[in-house]
């Protein structure tokens, strides 16, 4: 496979990740409402929320959000199969979900037997997956399964089998043939899983070692790797895996930061720990709440006097999903291409923001997954100072950070007359989408693309079209694009990506009407 290859198939498998991811949010803000409520801190101050009705709500919201977290694994196999099947995706999802629990099945009925597992006092790296004991292979195990069984089942959805068992014909084979993988795989899991444990736990224990540095060195690369759509490669593993930690809450085993945190948050005596937090975006709270909003501030006042109103317009559409939900893509990419100097800078700050969050213990994770950095400074920071939050180093940090990037941003665009948007030699027009129907804009989107014969596939991430075409020359360039909204675009190996903000779904749905393909 060249370089081209790999790089586009990173990205695509990043692509497919972010479908789980994605639901995390609202699965999130239920775990902060129900949580935050339910605190004996605040209940004390607001006493109506000890009566048993509404404590029984909450506790109900609070569980509605848990069942997210607590199934993520065959949520990835789930959605690695729909994303990857090229057919009969349907069947592949059940085949999927089958063939996660088989395996857990079959591992835990091995250990069982050589007496390395006892259900009723499972040890640490042990858990009750579905109802099934087994070894903890979080969400290794569904994207291990996930990937073997759209394998399975591309390769023999269509398959046609001698006379005698010929009912198992066709898709009907893909759920057999995974069972039947589950078998093999669920084995050598048993003995191969522990020593993987053993050194993921290793490595975990090294990072930890890093200290400020570390948190420096993640933030940074979290950043720097956001233009090529490979950021999701450094902090999922922290997420969900041994690499952000492991830690016995409440008599349970947990791994992974997110897991971690979640489980800190639903515990009545579990204090937060900033080893955890900072592997759950703790400093995006201070550079998406204040230093990018900063430098959108300084890209508005350094814009020409007669495209500041298309500029601020712009800039407000681009900080509120920021600041609310951690998207920050349709800011970034604002002066990304224009000024890549400037993209250079703010990677920097945010690799200092998870620094300074790190060494005030700032234990407020940031990421899409809590509701992004203002809801989770609200339901998981001032909600929960009792278990450690130290939320107040959040605006005793964040104002001198506001100055920092602004003075910073400002400093650069007019010193190197940078052109960042309202300051293009020519004016670019006004986004399409506010002069016509949507129904116009996704024409011209697809115009755009080369017309509906050069495009192969399309699809979207949180705030990128991600499109497949024949011919990349036949794909309008920045300049066009930025006419019809984009706020940025990107050739990659085999295609291009259109950054949309949170209207990326949405096109990539209309697209596809349009293109009459599901």
């Amino acid at each position: 496979m060249g370089k081209k290859q790999l790089f586009s198939s990173f990205q695509q498998l990043g692509k497919v990740l972010m479908t789980p991811v994605m639901i995390l949010p609202i699965a999130g803000i239920m775990m902060g409402i129900g949580s935050a409520f339910t605190s004996t801190a605040v209940q004390q101050a607001i006493p109506f929320l000890t009566n048993e009705v509404v404590v029984m709500i909450l506790k109900l919201i609070k569980d509605a959000g848990n069942v997210v977290f607590d199934n993520l694994p065959v949520i990835f196999a789930i959605s690695i199969a729909i994303g990857y099947a090229k057919k009969e995706k349907g069947i592949a999802a059940l085949s999927a979900f089958l063939g996660y629990l088989a395996f857990n099945k079959i591992m835990g009925s091995l250990l069982i037997s050589l007496g390395q597992l006892d259900p009723a006092n499972l040890l640490t790296g042990q858990k009750a997956i579905l109802g099934i004991p087994a070894l903890d292979t979080g969400v290794f195990g569904g994207i291990i399964m996930g990937f073997i069984v759209v394998w399975l089942h591309n390769r023999y959805y269509n398959i046609s089998l001698p006379p005698i068992f010929s009912i198992f014909n066709g898709t009907r084979f893909i759920p057999v043939v995974s069972i039947l993988s589950s078998i093999v795989m669920g084995v050598a899991a048993a003995f191969i899983w522990p020593s993987f444990q053993a050194v993921l736990i290793h490595l975990s224990d090294l990072i930890k070692g890093t200290g400020a540095a570390g948190s420096f060195i993640y933030g940074f690369t979290e950043r720097s790797l956001l233009p090529f759509g490979l950021h999701h490669f450094v902090y999922l593993p922290f997420f969900f895996t041994s690499l952000g930690g492991s830690m016995v809450i409440d008599g349970k085993t947990v791994e992974g930061a997110i897991n971690i945190y979640q489980a800190m948050l639903s515990s009545k005596d579990a204090l937060f720990n900033i080893d955890v937090t900072r592997f759950a975006m703790n400093g995006k709270v201070l550079f998406a709440m204040f230093g990018l909003p900063a430098a959108g501030l300084a890209i508005y006042h350094t814009a020409k006097p007669e495209n500041k109103k298309r500029v601020g317009t712009l800039m407000i559409a681009s900080i509120i999903p920021c600041i609310f939900m951690g998207i920050t893509e349709p800011i970034e990419f604002a002066f990304l291409f224009a000024a890549p100097l400037l993209f250079g800078i703010h990677a920097i700050f945010a690799g200092f923001a998870y620094m300074l969050a790190y060494i005030f213990e700032i234990n407020i994770p940031g990421s899409s997954a809590f509701g992004g950095p203002f809801i989770s400074f609200i339901f998981n920071g001032v909600l929960q100072g009792a278990k450690g939050s130290n939320f107040i180093w959040v605006p005793i940090l964040g104002i001198p950070y506001f100055v920092a990037y602004y003075f910073s941003f400002r400093f650069a665009i007019q010193k190197f007359n940078l052109k960042t948007p309202g300051r293009e030699e020519e004016t670019v027009e006004e986004a399409i989408g506010g002069q016509f129907s949507q129904n116009d804009l996704i024409y011209d989107i697809i115009e755009a693309l080369g017309g509906k014969d050069n495009i192969l596939n399309v699809d979207a991430c949180f705030t990128r079209l991600r499109v497949k075409v024949k011919d990349k020359t036949k794909v309008a360039d920045l300049t066009h694009w930025k006419k019809l909204g984009a706020n940025g675009f990107i050739m990659v190996s085999d295609g291009v990506q259109v950054i949309y903000g949170p209207k990326a779904d949405v096109y990539k749905t209309s697209i596809r009407e349009v293109l009459g393909v599901a």
